[in-house]
């Protein structure tokens, strides 16, 4: 199960980084709404991704 969680966390960090690339080529295109959409997805993607590869505290 864990090996599965990794490789959605890594779909997450890569839709991530796709999601602010878009959004900063739709800044640049000046489509300010779709823009910030899709940084905002981004950065909640981002975090998702991050909280889940983050190493747990095992207590041993």
């Amino acid at each position: 199960m864990s090996r599965v969680i990794d490789v959605f966390a890594s779909f997450l960090l890569v839709a991530a980084a796709a999601s602010f690339a878009f959004g900063v080529y739709a800044l640049g295109s000046r489509q300010d709404f779709k823009a910030l959409y899709l940084l905002i997805v981004g950065a909640l993607a981002l975090r998702a991704s991050t909280d889940m590869l983050r190493p747990r505290g095992g207590g041993q």
